[in-house]
């Protein structure tokens, strides 16, 4: 029996050789550890159930409706919206008769998590002062993150946020999530709907 090296055949050898050692190579390396703070991220997003998203401001809840639908993604949290009336100290704390401005507010919303295969639950509640409101709703719901959308009209001697933004971020048994429109982007935004 005759063996016979061609140079064609050695090189296919060692090229196959150096190939698979590569390849078990990258296979059985160790990656590096993952930072302390990123894998505990990553878990308390996918333990999120219920995202809560109060209506306020028309075009910036509406945006923040999207929000709250893209960070759910995946996830399959229950979303509730809730439009809350503020009613004004002179009047009395009651359930003002149907209002054809919220429920197109709250159909919009709804519209928009339907969009992201989120079937939403919505309901309407008054009260005196909305901040208030929505961190008890948020206490009532169990709730696991605020998503908020606020524009950027404030009033004299205000924080940044706005009075209820400023409540739910301070006062919030969860997560918060604001989400403040840019002045460039509030003439995009309809701030009712026909």
């Amino acid at each position: 029996m005759n063996l016979v090296l061609s140079p064609l055949g050695i090189t296919l050898a060692v090229a196959f050789t150096v190939g698979l050692a590569g390849t078990l190579g990258w296979m059985l390396r160790v990656p590096p550890p993952a930072p302390r703070g990123a894998t505990s991220s990553v878990r308390s997003v996918e333990s999120i159930r219920k995202v809560l998203v109060p209506i306020l401001d028309l075009g910036a809840s509406v945006r923040a409706v999207e929000l709250a639908a893209r960070l759910n993604q995946g996830h399959k949290a229950e979303m509730v919206i809730v439009y809350v009336h503020e009613i004004p100290l002179q009047a009395p704390l009651a359930m003002p008769e149907r209002d054809p401005r919220i429920q197109r507010a709250l159909d919009a919303a709804a519209f928009i998590a339907t969009q992201h295969a989120i079937t939403p639950r919505t309901k309407v509640n008054v009260a005196r002062q909305a901040g208030h409101r929505i961190v008890e709703i948020a206490r009532e719901e169990n709730a696991d993150l605020i998503v908020m959308g606020i524009s950027h009209q404030n009033r004299p001697n205000e924080s940044p946020l706005g009075r209820v933004a400023e409540h739910v971020v301070r006062n919030a048994p969860c997560e918060v999530v604001v989400d403040r429109v840019p002045r460039q982007k509030v003439s995009l935004i309809p701030s009712e709907f026909n």
